[in-house]
């Protein structure tokens, strides 16, 4: 499995979740705190946290990211409010099918709702619940394959060795990532209406619910992601079709609303963190990520090109306003593409960005600093006095 540049916000969710961090904090003269059980604390700056995603609730923006925080603004991201979080783990992403209800995943396998535009949220599943279906699953498939290897007989046994030598390292992996307790993230969560949804996340993590939330079940065995790759992005470009991306330029796309997947693979020599819409008819798909690289497709994700970016900087999030998409970054990378054309914007601060919105206002951007609005942006061609 490749490593990905600290630089990344994302990736450093997976880097810090998986390195054993787990579910608790200790110091040296107390015992781990379980963040998991600890509700997010409450801080007249809570939208100066590091904010890993930005969307809308009808006509609410609400961000998510370090230590549990959520905030929402109601006035285009002028002013923010705090939420309710039962939770202080860091939450990566955010998915509103609904102006009023959404889901929230991020750290430790957690997975959070609301039913009031993400004014409070309450637990749906975290990663102990993840860890039993998981390791479920792999004794099954160890199970499943020495079953095979014993009705082959003195036949040609080799594939059927292969198989379950496979199935025991998987096993081996699983019980091994059980004993660090709930610490695989989720790095997205996407919902097709306020009942089918799907969360996916570090090393190949992918579970989908038909019932708003009340039960998520692991759909992993499904995916063509033997090596485990992390999954970044989650999205649908039409009722049907759904497409994956992750790690080592991963896509996967599946044609029957979630029941089959094909993979394509490195498509792009490093991740690619996130997937959008681009918002004239039949223009088709972004996939954005490491490196600065953008890939589009106008075939529902069945073929995908390379489109010239001008820059190296990696793209972290994307946002849709009228005819025109804003891709941001590392280093403070504005990308402004109308049909994927692309024009750099000033960058912001500096600071990271990693997601982005569009308020009444103009712009508001998400990441490193926080989560603020910022003066609107000009037209295509058109110099800005900064």
């Amino acid at each position: 499995m490749t490593h990905i540049p600290l630089a990344t916000l994302v990736a450093a969710a997976v880097l810090v979740a998986t390195a054993g961090a787990g579910a608790g904090i200790a110091t040296r003269d107390a015992p781990p705190i379980d963040l998991l059980q600890t509700a997010a604390p409450q801080s007249p700056r809570a939208a100066d946290q590091l904010m890993t995603s930005l969307v809308h609730a009808g006509t609410r923006l609400v961000a998510a990211g370090a230590r549990g925080t959520i905030v929402y603004s109601d006035d285009g991201g002028l002013h923010w409010q705090q939420a309710a979080v039962p939770v202080a783990v860091m939450l990566t992403a955010l998915h509103f099918p609904t102006a009023k209800e959404g889901w929230a995943v991020g750290h430790d396998g957690i997975i959070l709702h609301s039913a009031d535009a993400g004014a409070t949220w309450s637990r749906q599943f975290d990663g102990n619940q993840a860890n039993t279906q998981m390791l479920e699953w792999a004794r099954t498939r160890v199970a499943a394959a020495r079953d095979a290897l014993e009705r082959i007989g003195k036949g040609d046994r080799r594939a059927a060795e292969d198989t379950l030598a496979a199935a025991e390292d998987g096993l081996a992996g699983i019980e091994q990532t059980v004993s660090f307790g709930p610490s695989q993230p989720f790095m997205q969560v996407w919902f097709r209406d306020r009942r089918h949804g799907y969360a996916v996340g570090a090393f190949g993590m992918a579970f989908a619910t038909t019932d708003g939330g009340a039960t998520w079940t692991l759909i992993a065995d499904r995916l063509p992601n033997p090596d485990e790759l992390h999954l970044y992005a989650i999205a649908s470009p039409s009722p049907e079709v759904l497409l994956i991306a992750g790690e080592r330029g991963l896509i996967l796309r599946s044609t029957d609303g979630g029941q089959h997947w094909q993979a394509r693979h490195d498509l792009a020599a490093g991740g690619l963190y996130g997937l959008i819409a681009l918002p004239q008819a039949n223009a088709g798909m972004l996939a954005y990520g490491f490196d600065g690289i953008v890939l589009r497709s106008t075939d529902l994700g069945n073929s995908w090109h390379t489109v010239d970016t001008g820059t190296r900087s990696a793209l972290y999030g994307a946002a849709v306003s009228g005819e025109e998409v804003l891709l941001v970054g590392n280093n403070g990378t504005r990308l402004r593409a109308v049909d994927a054309h692309f024009e750099p914007l000033p960058a912001s601060d500096g600071r990271p960005l990693t997601a982005a919105a569009h308020g009444a206002a103009g712009w508001v951007l998400a990441g490193g600093g926080g989560v603020a609005a910022t003066a609107g942006t000009p037209p295509m061609g058109v110099e800005r006095d900064e």
